[in-house]
């Protein structure tokens, strides 16, 4: 009890140098303001909850009570149920290179999947090179693990390999290159086809692994999608989320990763939590094991998705005329950019917050990259009737920050 009353301050002498290195409140900040009362959040990729199977989720429920109740609710091996392994494997092989289930582990969230990469590939002062921007929360692991950044510029058609190309032939090496291929966070870029194949031969020829994130690859709203890089390199390692093509609550995600990499990832995974969430890979290997379920489920995603994706970026240039962006192929949000230099994202955040609605500001997903006009909006989870009143609230808070300029 006497502990609780000790100041912050007491406990400094004690932490690690590596637990102040990733150190940001972003991620915090943004399911937290999802779920903050009154606030309308166009902050996180949160999945509109109308795409989640409730009923076939429930179907499946039952059948696994029904079947398999003891072994579901028991401990599992840390790699993973088999028949959940087997799934993500077959999934894997349909969108790239051919994969056995030994080179699946099944991950408590693609996040988890990204920590233990860091944890067994990196040692302080390891150089990953990723896009610029970039994920906010894959930036927060590598800073944390001690890696300097090799930001690398990129545009619609993803990372700039000739870049990273004369960035490598300069004498910088690198250990990984992280990529988010399908529908970019935040930028909504795809990584063109010959850059995928150009990638895996600049793996090849300087050693390094492509760490290939794809949470989002399901949700392109022409419904094509590209081979993952694994099909031209074996230096890959796959993150296959769950969260945005099913729904997030079960956190659950597959890593497919080279052989000799696979005992190493295992053991990093069995000292932070033994294994995955049993009950939820049976009950997802069930619902999966349908071979119908999921394409139909995913069109009806698409059809969701690029109907809000419409419907939210021609209100947001009625209402939002100060605010530029490309409308997004796929994915969950608009990558923004504030026309006006007298305002600042970071300003406009904090005021708009006070009016009730939330956005992410675009510093924290930026590198070297200046990121103080631009900002993230994602339109996924509310309805016409919020998104109209959100936008309303962003113009205010808009108006507000001039006026005190």
């Amino acid at each position: 009890m006497a502990s609780d009353l000790l100041p912050r301050e007491s406990y400094d002498n004690l932490l690690s140098v590596r637990t102040g290195l990733g150190k940001s409140d972003a991620v915090r900040d943004i399911l937290a303001a999802a779920s903050t009362k009154g606030v309308l959040s166009l902050a996180g990729g949160i999945p509109a909850s109308e795409t989640f199977p409730v009923v076939a989720i429930a179907e499946a429920m039952d059948r696994v009570m029904s079947r398999s109740a003891t072994m579901a609710l028991q401990y599992a091996p840390t790699e993973g149920v088999r028949a959940m392994r087997e799934i993500l494997a077959q999934r894997a092989s349909e969108t790239g290179a051919s994969v056995d289930p030994h080179r699946v582990l099944v991950t408590s969230g693609s996040q988890q999947g990204l920590d233990m990469i860091a944890q067994v590939l990196l040692d302080s002062g390891d150089v990953v090179a990723l896009d610029d921007p970039s994920y906010l929360g894959a930036v927060q692991v590598f800073r944390r693990a001690g890696a300097r950044l090799l930001a690398i510029p990129s545009d619609r058609d993803g990372l700039r390999t000739d870049i990273l190309a004369e960035r490598l032939r300069s004498g910088i090496s690198c250990k990984i290159v992280y990529v988010v291929p399908h529908y970019h966070n935040p930028t909504g870029a795809v990584l063109h086809m010959n850059r995928r194949r150009h990638l895996a031969d600049l793996a090849s020829q300087y050693g390094f692994v492509i760490v290939e994130d794809d949470p989002y690859a399901d949700l392109g709203f022409d419904g094509e999608r590209l081979p993952s890089v694994d099909v031209s390199s074996d230096r890959v390692v796959r993150l296959m989320s769950l969260s945005k093509s099913l729904c997030p609550g079960f956190r659950t995600a597959g890593l497919v990763a080279p052989a000799p990499l696979i005992r190493e990832l295992t053991a990093a995974k069995q000292c932070s939590d033994l294994q995955t969430n049993t009950w939820a890979q049976y009950v997802l290997a069930e619902l999966l094991s349908n071979a119908e379920f999921l394409p139909r489920h995913l069109r009806k995603l698409r059809e969701i998705y690029s109907a809000k994706s419409e419907s939210f970026c021609n209100l947001t240039r009625k209402m939002l005329p100060w605010l530029d962006f490309e409308n997004p192929r796929g994915g969950l949000f608009l990558w923004s950019a504030i026309s006006d230099p007298r305002v600042d994202a970071t300003d406009l955040y904090e005021t708009a917050l006070s009016k009730g609605v939330a956005f992410v500001p675009g510093s924290p997903f930026c590198v070297e990259r200046d990121g103080s006009h631009q900002l993230r909006i994602s339109y996924s989870s509310l309805d016409d009737i919020q998104s109209r009143e959100a936008l309303a609230r962003m113009g205010e808070a808009f108006e507000t920050v001039l006026e005190s300029r």
